[in-house]
């Protein structure tokens, strides 16, 4: 078979990064809540020959179909490069229900899932989709649009680990937050590996009082940090973009408020002390954002450790907490699960993408 000599969508080193992601979360997702093992009364592989569920819904179904979509397309793309293409097809659909498969056998310690034959084939129908889409299509067509909007938008080249750290942001502003905007609380974290920590994080909180402005100060630090980290995505002269960001986390935010509290209270999250962070750190963004990499990178690091230093120390929300309490997830909870995950990791990944930024700066 005669392969395309054009060039792929996108380096072979960006796509092993998305198709990464997608493992990742699926496999958090899929054996949330991680806690309650317990050894099986069956074979872990007992569904395979189970009858169809008694109890499924249409939207079960349309989202595990649409969680395998990007694994299928990132996996027949990456393997493209190796293999022709209706056997890259055919390799990303298998390994995709292979995947699936071993998380439903591992849903099987856990009291809390439970595994069955509908999920894996909607998981295997979605890879397979994915993956012939990137076929149809063709590798060449998908690169030259690639290549196109690469081009035509603000964003330079060489930026997808960067984009995919941004999109993460955005994505767990979904999740309420006492502080808005904020992320890597390390108390939970500290409670499972060392629980005296705890307490010792506990003594070192915020009085009551300086809530207000804790929570000014956080917002800005996370708004100037997650700028800069922007600014180093964009091409000279795209500095208006550094907003993007920023805008969606917003949008996002009062959308799940909306869902939280009701669409009336949509910009609860806008306090004063959110207010006062969000001029600040516009105001801070704008005047840093022409200075040389190495300052803004070195600046973005300060400010995104001092917003995650804040938030942990900032002191208990008891209104946020019984707000908390009365949220009714639902089938959400693995996906909430995840973005909880997220929130803890984002600063900590954020601070290790701008030092290896510095690096690359020289």
């Amino acid at each position: 078979m005669i392969r395309s000599a054009l060039p792929s969508p996108a380096p072979r080193s960006l796509l092993s990064v998305w198709l990464a992601a997608c493992v990742v979360a699926i496999v958090y997702v899929s054996l949330h809540p991680w806690r309650g093992w317990q050894m099986p009364t069956v074979s872990p592989f007992a569904f395979l020959s189970e009858p169809w569920p008694r109890y499924w819904t249409w939207l079960d179904l349309l989202l595990n179909f649409v969680a395998y979509l990007p694994v299928g397309a990132l996996g027949a793309a990456w393997l493209e490069r190796r293999l022709p293409v209706p056997p890259a097809v055919l390799v990303a659909g298998a390994g995709a229900a292979l995947l699936s498969c071993g998380l439903e056998a591992l849903q099987t310690f856990l009291p809390t899932r439970i595994p069955s034959l509908s999920d894996l084939l909607a998981n295997t129908a979605g890879a397979i989709t994915g993956a012939a889409t990137v076929a149809a299509i063709g590798p060449a067509r998908i690169g030259a649009a690639f290549r196109s909007l690469t081009r035509a938008g603000p964003v330079a080249p060489g930026s997808g680990s960067g984009l995919l750290l941004l999109a993460f942001w955005v994505a767990l502003q979904w999740h309420p937050r006492p502080i808005a905007f904020a992320s890597g609380e390390v108390g939970p974290l500290l409670g499972t590996l060392a629980p005296g920590a705890q307490a010792w994080l506990a003594a070192l909180r915020l009085s009551v009082d300086s809530q207000p402005l804790a929570e000014a100060v956080a917002v800005a630090a996370t708004m100037l940090g997650v700028g800069l980290l922007t600014r180093e995505l964009l091409r000279p002269g795209a500095n208006w973009a550094v907003a993007l960001p920023i805008l969606l986390a917003a949008a996002m935010k009062a959308s799940a408020t909306a869902s939280l509290l009701g669409a009336g209270r949509a910009l609860a999250w806008l306090t004063a002390g959110a207010q006062g962070g969000l001029l600040a750190g516009g105001l801070l963004l704008a005047l840093s954002l022409w200075w040389r990499p190495r300052p803004r990178l070195l600046t973005a690091i300060v400010a995104i450790g001092c917003a995650t230093t804040l938030h942990n120390l900032s002191p208990t929300n008891v209104y946020f907490q019984s707000s908390m309490a009365a949220w009714d997830q639902g089938q959400w909870a693995n996906v909430n699960g995840l973005l909880r995950a997220l929130a803890i990791v984002w600063p900590f990944a954020a601070i290790g993408w701008c030092i290896a930024r510095l690096r690359r700066h020289g």
